[in-house]
Formats: structure tokens, C-alpha cells, sequence
């Protein structure tokens, strides 16, 4: 089940759709979602709560000990069956890290060399308690930080421990932007006139007749365009390599045309917007 939140609502019968979406043959091969519930963790949420205090306690401890590149101080911030992911901003990968042992490792690994920094917590509407069903409950925070290379942006989730501590049970970090790579728009943008030399122009930028690729891209789905669309727009150059004969042929050989699954609102191409067009 993609969405643990959506088979706990529709399972506790939040919806009558629960029988249709998730038949019975299919349910009793998949596992139930281990969701920290309130019952499992044993805890009540007091009405007096400080959701905001907690989080940025939390987040203090966090931030020092990540700038100090203490990876067991960081660890111990974190539940046994915690989740980390990770998108680019420390890994240079797209990894999910599960379990407290694996984050350990992870952060050994990686906070030595990713050297994150600028750790600030964000102060808005997000951050506080949010509670979406009476058993189901956590303190959402937003957090902006740095490493020597690019502006990253995060997101942590704290549940609350049988001895009262609040420690995170999913992280996720993202890199938002590279330090010395402005997005070309603007007043940035190539101010020369072309004169009709745009296919000359792209032909040479095909060929790399002018410049060597510094970033090689391994496939030219969905997700391989969209980094090599982001990365032209940061004027750097880029090959994108894909096994098929032409690009799209991944959609090709399996569906009978392009269709997103998803709804359009949860769509975002980069450079290119569903929003506007019916």
C-alpha cells in the first residue's frame, strides 16, 4: 500500500471504499502498516501540550550535534523503527534508511563529508501538534539548513515515548539548490541576440562541440528529463543516456499513450506546468 495513512483510514472504516480499493485476497498478503499509534506506544496526548517548545528543544539537540558531525548524538534522537530519507541534499542519492541502526551507519557515513550546516527551524503554520485521527499523533517541524555545496530543506516527525520524550520517527532532507549555480531567468539569462542561429546552436550544444558534460544522467525517463531540465537551467551541462531507441519508448512499449496516474495537482514538472492547462 503506497499511502500507510490512507489504508489505516479506509481500514478503520473512516470510508466505505476500504473493501473495494483493498479486496480481501489482496489484504492477506500485505502487511499492515506498523503506524505509531498511541495504543502501541502506550502514551496519552496531554491537552496541555507545548508542541512548539518540544520541537524546537528537539530540533536544538539536533542541529548541534548534526554541525558537530556527532553521529550518535543524532541518533539518539530517533525511535528504534525511525525512518530517514534522504533525497541528494547528504547522500548524493535518493536512499530511505530504516531503522535505528541503519540512520547510525548513515550518519556515520555521511556527516563527516556532507558537513551540514545553518541548521534553522522554521516558525510557520506547519510546526506544532497534528493529530489526524484520535490514535494517531505527531509534532510536525520544517527545517532549512546548508552543506559546502547546496541549500537543502527538511522535514521531521516526533512521537511521544512511554517515558515522555518526543524523538523522530521520519526525517526526510532534500536539496533544494546548488551554491554558485543561479537558475539562468531573468536578469541572468543570455542577453545576445540569436538571429535565427537557434539550430546551429543546438546542434553544437547536442554534439558538446563547445563544452565536456559534467553530469551523466542514466535514463531518459520522467525523472531523468526532469534533472536534466533542472540542470540546463543552471547552465550545467548535461548527458542524458537512455537504452531504448528513442526517449519516451519506456512509455511507449508499456501503454497506449501517456497518462499520469496521479492526480494533476500532485504533478509538478519542473518547467513545466500541469496546473494551468485543463
Amino acid at each position: 500500500v503506497a499511502n500507510p495513512c490512507d489504508y489505516y483510514r479506509l481500514k478503520n472504516k473512516k470510508e466505505p471504499a476500504f473493501e473495494t480499493r483493498y479486496p480481501s485476497d489482496v489484504m492477506t498478503t500485505l502487511p499492515e502498516p506498523n503506524l505509531p499509534t498511541l495504543d502501541k506506544l502506550n502514551v496519552t496526548i496531554p491537552s496541555d501540550l507545548d508542541a512548539k517548545a518540544i520541537a524546537k528543544a528537539w530540533f536544538s539537540s539536533f542541529a548541534t550535534a548534526a554541525e558537530a558531525g556527532d553521529a550518535q548524538g543524532v541518533a539518539k534522537l530517533f525511535v528504534e523503527d525511525a525512518y530517514w530519507r534522504d533525497m541528494l541534499a547528504l547522500t548524493w542519492d535518493f536512499r530511505t534508511f530504516s531503522g535505528l541502526e541503519n540512520i547510525t551507519q548513515f550518519l556515520v557515513d555521511r556527516l563527516g563529508s556532507a558537513r551540514p550546516s545553518a541548521f534553522t527551524i522554521r516558525d510557520d503554520a506547519y510546526l506544532g501538534l497534528q493529530q489526524p485521527y484520535p490514535d494517531l499523533a505527531w509534532i510536525n517541524l520544517f527545517f532549512d539548513f546548508e552543506t559546502p555545496v547546496g541549500i537543502a530543506f527538511g522535514i521531521a516527525r516526533l512521537i511521544p515515548n512511554s517515558n515522555g520524550e518526543w524523538k523522530a520517527h521520519t526525517v526526510y532532507t532534500n536539496l533544494e539548490d546548488l551554491k554558485g549555480f543561479p537558475e539562468k531567468i531573468g536578469h541572468l539569462r543570455n542577453q545576445n541576440p540569436n538571429h535565427g542561429k537557434w539550430v546551429d546552436d543546438r546542434r553544437r550544444e547536442v554534439e558538446f562541440a563547445d563544452k565536456s558534460p559534467v553530469v551523466l544522467i542514466v535514463g531518459g525517463g520522467q525523472s531523468g528529463l526532469e534533472v536534466a531540465a533542472r540542470l540546463k537551467a543552471l547552465d550545467v551541462s548535461t548527458l542524458v543516456i537512455e537504452k531504448n531507441a528513442r526517449i519516451g519508448d519506456n512509455w511507449r512499449n508499456r501503454y497506449g499513450a501517456l497518462c499520469l496516474h496521479d492526480p494533476v495537482c500532485e504533478k509538478i514538472i519542473h518547467l513545466l506546468s500541469l496546473l494551468v492547462h485543463p
